[in-house]
């Protein structure tokens, strides 16, 4: 009877006490809610510079009981400045798991496990080595040694589990040309972080990754997968790997040793080597066959494949290390398909024996197949690379395309001919040719293409090469014929190349002239535009049928091009009889005297397009004669924008101009970059349908002002700022003489002055009256006017393109009509400016009014932790100093005891007094920082 009254209290007890755990876990994600998210913020902004954002947040004790776990839902990260355009992450859910009582207690919140789901991630480099994802916060201590150390952050990590699933990753270094597409991605890292040593599992998986270098792809569609084991000395940032196994689509690699990373330097200890030995496991590693029914390949063979990196990485040494490859007797047969690439041997060995650049060692010992018939060797050694490389080579190449069918799948649209014939040999040291002792280097050969014809449904025009010869020798590479048609479009050129061993093994530049000729370019057959158009520079940009993308010039070229093109054709543009020279020399080509005929007229362009900086630009002078306007505007964009008047114009015009801009990513104009200058002349220009001429009839009520023609005018114009302004320029029509000046902008809006020269007998029927009104309007103000043969009438044109606005005045009361319409625009002007500077004065106020607040609540929340943490030293001392005197055994010790509690007090509010001081002085900091940036958002 005892024991079940004793079991139903049991059971009570843990019944209430359940009770009280569920209720715990509903209530307690409510109550800490903000707190954690609010500490995530704070630690965000603190630490990086980028706009970091997501939709929505959850915190649940369930998930991970009896640790919170806080879920972020669509987390973004965007890129400021030159980055502002690029989404760095954009994370399906993020699932941080904290540690309960690190919580509760308010201290540094103890993350255990992360993880992160559907990952989309671009890493960017540009140009000049910038990468997006440098992103961190610099601190005092990035700066300055003497600085206080950084603020310590709200989070520690205690991780034990970090799991990435399905991440997209891309990778696209401008700097270094490489580029690599990483999908579904998954990652598990399983381990006790917190640990000084440790045992970490790690489990990777990309189901694909393309990945390209210099312009070369060396993967496509490749596998990979990753397991390894890993004892890791925390402590000492060691980690040295056990059971481990490394897949490259079908290639096995084992490695085993360690890394190091102490410091700065990574030291390492590792030797690798493929785990099995088929051949076929080593050509799955070539994307071309990997990519065709590689499974149902037939291969024989061997391979041998090994290597190690020992010693020191860092920005001054390599470690030493080796790569051997060694392929037997090997083989490989497609099914279905007649001949097979037989009487594969490779020995490649790279080495270097003490980390120095200059001491690596490549030999290619063989490199032989056999393919149908055809042959390939090759042999190449290469010795100190770096100081004066020595070179020892021999290339034979020769293939019949037309065979290569037999051995190799080809698309049903593809068709391949024509034969390929290489021998080359070359051998001694670089610098016999710097020195210019051509006779202590050997170097001879020639690489010869004759009859090919290409095919395939990315070029259904085909690619024929009836001739193409380049001929080796010591001092240069000559290319005395090379005959190339690609559809309708032909080319034939010659010249030679200078320094091409300088910039394989130098990177010095590479040296070049050639002379090209062609009857016809058609470049829409490349881009998908309709065949009629080409390009032309960035201020009279083409409308294009196809996206555009920036066109980089490669660096270290120094290439003169003498080229006489009969027809270039591209998008809706023909250009014709195209002769000059380009030069293209470090990501710049420059135009000298390029001269075209096209829209009806011809055109000379010098200057250059430069992909030197972040954003490509131009800078070109045009001396263009006799363009047919209507053609003119069809054809260009920039020309639709600026000069919308074109639309409704028939005749030609003249015009010599410079400019300068920078261009986008679809090498179109960034307009506020864009200024420049020039002068046109037009010749029987006729302008009918343009709706500020028709409001002008409206206004004055003469009809002939809806059609203007004139015979002649010059006009001299600038442009900056996306405005064209036109200095005044004079035209007569029907007896009308005609003074203009004034601007139009990208908007459409425009603003012009025109005096008019009337004659009187051009003023009858209700032109008569509207006449009649602008003179009583004048007399009105003391003009005394009396009109006579002439009517001066001064116009103030301004709206926009479409929607126009006209006021008009007679002569003599001008002066008060042009400062009424002054006054009048600079009220609209000034109005528009309040309003607009009205919402960015609201817009920055809301900014800084959050940013204060933020700032108030922060240095608040400082303050209440030092007065916290000194009440809690008072605390503690009294209560020690009360319990030494409880503890004193006679009147003397109780007396000292008294005393010690006295000065123990003491010290404690001393220390107390400190800490609130120092935090009223962080607590000022904040809010003088805070006030700083308030001040900076006021002066923007």
């Amino acid at each position: 009877m005892k024991n079940n009254k004793l079991l139903r209290k049991v059971l009570k007890g843990l019944g209430i006490a359940l009770m009280v755990i569920i209720v715990l876990a509903i209530i307690l994600p409510f109550v800490f809610r903000k707190q954690i998210v609010e500490a995530v913020k704070t630690e965000i902004n603190k630490s990086v510079n980028a706009k970091v954002d997501f939709t929505d947040y959850h915190l649940t004790l369930f998930r991970n009981f009896p640790d919170f776990t806080l879920g972020l839902d669509h987390v973004t990260v965007v890129g400021v400045d030159e980055f502002a355009k690029d989404t760095l992450a954009n994370i399906q859910s993020l699932k941080v798991t904290i540690g309960l009582f690190s919580v509760i207690s308010g201290s540094q919140y103890n993350i255990k496990k992360i993880s992160i789901d559907q990952p989309k991630i671009l890493l960017k480099v540009l140009k000049g080595g910038k990468a997006n994802w440098d992103i961190a916060k610099q601190t005092a201590a990035d700066t300055a040694k003497a600085a206080p150390a950084a603020e310590p952050s709200s989070f520690k990590l205690s991780l034990k589990k970090l799991t990435i699933t399905n991440a997209s990753i891309k990778y696209d270094d401008a700097d270094a040309g490489m580029y690599a597409d990483i999908k579904n991605l998954n990652h598990l890292l399983k381990g006790d972080l917190t640990a000084d040593f440790t045992s970490l599992s790690t489990e990777t998986t990309i189901d694909t990754i393309d990945f390209s270098y210099g312009g070369i792809q060396y993967l496509h569609k490749g596998n990979i997968s990753l397991t390894a084991d890993i004892d890791a000395d925390l402590k000492n940032s060691k980690y040295t790997f056990k059971e481990n196994e490394l897949r490259l689509n079908n290639l096995f690699l084992g490695f085993d040793g360690w890394v190091a990373m102490p410091a700065d330097d990574i030291d390492m200890d590792i030797k690798f080597s493929a785990r099995k030995t088929e051949f076929k496991n080593f050509l799955s590693l070539i994307p071309a066959v990997y990519s065709k029914d590689f499974e149902k390949v037939k291969t024989g063979g061997t391979l041998a494949l090994d290597g190690f990196a020992k010693g020191t990485y860092n920005d001054k040494s390599l470690p030493a290390f080796a790569l051997n490859v060694l392929v037997q007797n090997a083989m490989f047969q497609y099914p279905d398909l007649p001949k097979a690439v037989t009487n594969i041997n490779v020995d490649v060995h790279i080495s270097n024996k003490d980390g120095k650049p200059n001491s690596t060692l490549i030999d290619i010992k063989k490199a032989h197949f056999e393919m149908a018939g055809n042959t390939a060797d090759i042999r190449m050694s290469v010795a100190t690379p770096v100081s004066d490389p020595a070179i020892d080579g021999t290339v034979k190449v020769k293939i019949d395309l037309a065979q290569v069918k037999q051995f190799y799948p080809l698309d049903a649209s593809e068709q391949l001919n024509g034969k390929v014939d290489a021998d080359v040999s070359m051998k001694g040291r670089l610098s016999s040719i710097e020195k210019e002792k051509y006779n202590e280097f050997q170097a001879k050969g020639q690489i010869g293409v004759t009859g090919m014809n290409y095919k395939s449904k990315d070029y259904p025009q085909g690619i024929m090469v009836s001739e193409l010869k380049l001929l080796f020798s010591p001092q240069f590479v000559d290319m005395p014929a090379c005959n190339i048609k690609m559809g309708r479009s032909d080319i034939s050129a010659n010249g030679r190349l200078d320094n091409l061993l300088f910039y394989i093994f130098k990177n010095d530049k590479l040296k070049g002239t050639f002379n090209s000729r062609s009857n016809v370019v058609d470049l829409n057959e490349f881009t998908g535009g309709s065949s009629s158009a080409t390009a032309t520079p960035a201020a009279t940009t083409p409308q294009q049928s196809s996206a555009m993308t920036v066109i980089e010039v490669p660096a270290n070229l120094d290439i003169v091009l003498k080229s006489s093109f009969g027809k270039i054709i591209y998008d809706k543009m023909e250009l014709s009889n195209v002769l000059g020279i380009v030069k293209i020399q470090d990501r710049k080509v420059t135009l000298e005297n390029l001269k075209m005929d096209l829209l009806g007229g011809n055109m000379a362009v010098s200057g250059f397009y430069s992909t030197q900086k972040t954003q490509p630009q131009v800078n070109f002078n045009l001396d263009i004669k006799g363009f047919d306007i209507p053609k003119t505007y069809k054809t260009f964009v920039t020309v639709q924008k600026l000069a919308p008047i074109m639309e409704r114009c028939t005749g030609k015009f003249s015009t010599t101009m410079s400019f300068i801009t920078d261009l986008d990513g679809a090498m179109s104009p960034v307009y506020n970059t864009m200024s420049g200058n020039g002068k046109l002349s037009a010749n029987n220009v006729s302008v009918q349908g343009f709706e500020p001429l028709n409001k002008v009839a409206e206004v004055l009520k003469i009809e002939k002002f809806r059609k203007i023609g004139f015979d002649k005018t010059e006009i001299s114009f600038s442009f900056a700022n996306g405005k064209l302004e036109v200095k005044p320029y004079t035209f007569t029509f029907e007896k009308i003489k005609a003074t203009a000046s004034g601007f139009s902008s990208l908007d459409q809006s425009i603003n012009y002055l025109v005096n008019l020269e009337i004659p009187r007998e051009l003023f009858g029927g209700q032109a008569n009256g509207v006449l009649n009104d602008l003179v009583g309007k004048a007399n009105s103000k003391g003009a005394n006017l009396t009109p006579g043969n002439t009517i001066f009438v001064d116009l103030v044109i301004g709206g926009t393109v479409t929607k126009p606005t006209v006021k008009a005045g007679v002569k003599g009361s001008a002066k008060e009509v042009l400062e009424d319409l002054k006054k009048e625009a600079e009220k609209q002007i000034t109005d528009k400016v309040k309003e607009e500077v009205g919402k960015v004065k609201a817009d920055v106020q809301a900014k800084i009014d959050k940013l204060l607040a933020d700032a108030n609540a922060k240095a608040q929340q400082i303050r209440d932790q030092a007065k916290a943490a000194g009440d809690k030293l008072v605390a503690e001392a009294d209560a020690q100093g009360q319990d030494l005197v409880k503890k004193a055994s006679n009147p003397i010790a109780k007396a000292a005891a008294k005393e010690t509690a006295k000065q123990m007090l003491k010290e404690a509010k001393d220390k107390s007094q400190a800490l609130q001081d120092e935090g009223n002085r962080n607590a000022q900091k904040v809010l003088d920082d805070a006030q700083k940036e308030a001040d900076k958002l006021r002066n923007s």
